[in-house]
Formats: C-alpha cells, sequence, structure tokens
C-alpha cells in the first residue's frame, strides 16, 4: 500500500550571503530529502520550495528545526496542500459523493 505524503508550498525570505548571494543558502537546502523543489522567485519572498513529509507534524517540524535556524533565513510561510484539482496540465477527477458518515445522538 502507498503511503500518502503531505505536501507544502513554503515561502522562504533569506538575507543573502556576500559575493554568494542567494546561491550559497540555495545549495543548502537542496541538500534535504524533504525539498522537492526550490526556486528563487520575486515578490515578497525570496524561495519558493516544495517539502513532503510523512504527516503534518514532519513537515512542521523540518521548516521549524531545519529551515527557520539557518542562517541567512529571516521568515518562513507554510502553505499545506489540502486537495489537488489538476496537477502537470492534467483534471483530477474526484467522486461527488459525500463519504461522512452519519453521526446521531
Amino acid at each position: 500500500m502507498k503511503t500518502e505524503l503531505i505536501t507544502a508550498a513554503i515561502e522562504l525570505r533569506v538575507t543573502p550571503t556576500g559575493g554568494a548571494g542567494f546561491d550559497k543558502l540555495a545549495r543548502q537546502i537542496c541538500q534535504y530529502s524533504q525539498v522537492k523543489s526550490l526556486t528563487l522567485v520575486s515578490g515578497g519572498y525570496d524561495f519558493r520550495l516544495t517539502v513532503e513529509g510523512k504527516d503534518l507534524k514532519e513537515v512542521a517540524l523540518f521548516v521549524s528545526e531545519k529551515l527557520a535556524a539557518m542562517d541567512g533565513v529571516v521568515s518562513t510561510k507554510t502553505h499545506f496542500e489540502l486537495k489537488k484539482y489538476k496537477e502537470d496540465g492534467i483534471v483530477i477527477p474526484h467522486e461527488s459523493c459525500d463519504n461522512r458518515e452519519v453521526i446521531t445522538l
């Protein structure tokens, strides 16, 4: 049985180091197996990462203990994926039935 992983998009605001700019931090971040993608972006944050973990706690601990603790990281913003509707150009079909259980008192 395939274990479903939790995916999060994380934005990092950093202070680039002199001479190496963003590249030194990018190389450090890329070393973590949890990081599936890393992109330098424009806007309010400098990096956008895609991170995977076995559960919300694992991703949250990775962000707080590894990413946020790195020299040069000023702030983080984490967005957990809740439901996918389209990926790699393909619309993901979802059943329209309600699978919630009825609770009576």
